[in-house]
């Protein structure tokens, strides 16, 4: 139990130094550089992003230089793996962001169309916006799947610890316009897919690809996330149904289509993760024999 309060403890820590030193990189960039978040939506969302991978990124080194915290450096295999690993994870989540949407038009009411005439325009808005999508993706998968999974895993096991980073990442979504109740249940459990692909052999990487996929498609498709400004040109997703199935103002990640997704595709890693000896993830069920070493690459690492 001491072990479990310490750990909990250095995670707050963690987090709160985090957003210190995050505070302190974006106070100095607008000081010297000036202010990207009047360049429009793409201009804001790499900044934030950008700047947001290099407060964590300071916070780690720091962790590991004076703390010597091994956690701080875990979640990343050689670049072979992570590159195998982060395309694995991408098909999972093109997968079930494409069938979210999918079942968004098929049930809710939703119509996708791409205007004639506009593939350059379209083009030029997704091309450097997948750029940004890729680097905000990459700082909220280090935050919540890096050093805090890995603290919590080590002495609750991978399935509480990913429970309740899930948990976390769906409170960090509670300002977010139009979200509702089945929202944060949405994200709850999509929370869950990315931190269980933490342990697989591609650490972070696999959670980067699978959360860089997910909000990849929907904003080709011109569904939106929860990014004031992103207009894509060129294409036109439209929702009209009632809001539980379409998902309203939030998009179709606040509807019964990504429910329907996310939990087919937490069913099949629990299979997944069952027959690789790590009974406890995505959530904690475990064996009767309490066992959750996993082959071997599939523990944090």
């Amino acid at each position: 139990m001491k072990r479990t309060f310490a750990a909990i403890a250095q995670v707050i820590a963690y987090l709160i130094a985090v957003v210190m030193v995050t505070i302190v990189v974006m106070g100095l960039t607008k000081l010297f550089v000036g202010d990207w978040e009047s360049g429009g939506a793409r201009m804001k969302l790499f900044g934030d992003g950008f700047l947001t991978v290099l407060g964590i990124a300071i916070t780690n080194l720091l962790a590991f230089l004076l703390l010597r915290s091994k956690a701080a450096v875990r979640g990343w295999p050689g670049l072979k793996v992570c590159l195998v690993w982060f395309a694995k994870g991408g098909i999972c989540g093109l997968f079930m962001a494409g069938l979210m949407v999918l079942l968004t038009i098929a049930f809710g009411g939703a119509t996708l169309a791409f205007e004639h005439g506009e593939l350059a325009r379209y083009l030029r808005y997704t091309i450097p916006l997948a750029g940004c999508l890729l680097i905000a993706a990459l700082g909220e998968e280090w935050l919540f799947r890096g050093f805090p999974l890995t603290k919590l895993a080590g002495v609750l096991g991978p399935g509480w610890a990913n429970l309740l980073m899930s948990l976390l990442f769906a409170a960090a979504h509670l300002g977010a316009a139009g979200s509702n109740v089945l929202a944060l249940v949405n994200i709850v459990i999509g929370s869950a897919v990315a931190g269980s692909l933490r342990f697989t052999p591609g650490g972070i990487s696999t959670a980067w690809g699978f959360h860089f996929a997910w909000n990849c498609t929907q904003v080709l498709a011109g569904a939106g996330l929860s990014v004031e400004g992103l207009d894509v040109p060129g294409v036109a997703f439209s929702q009209s149904g009632p809001e539980m199935v379409s998902g309203g103002a939030f998009g179709p990640e606040a509807g019964i289509g990504a429910t329907l997704s996310t939990l087919l595709v937490l069913l099949f890693l629990f299979g997944f993760f069952r027959r690789r000896g790590m009974a406890d993830l995505p959530l904690p069920l475990r064996m009767k024999n309490g066992s959750r070493q996993g082959r071997p690459g599939w523990t944090v690492s």
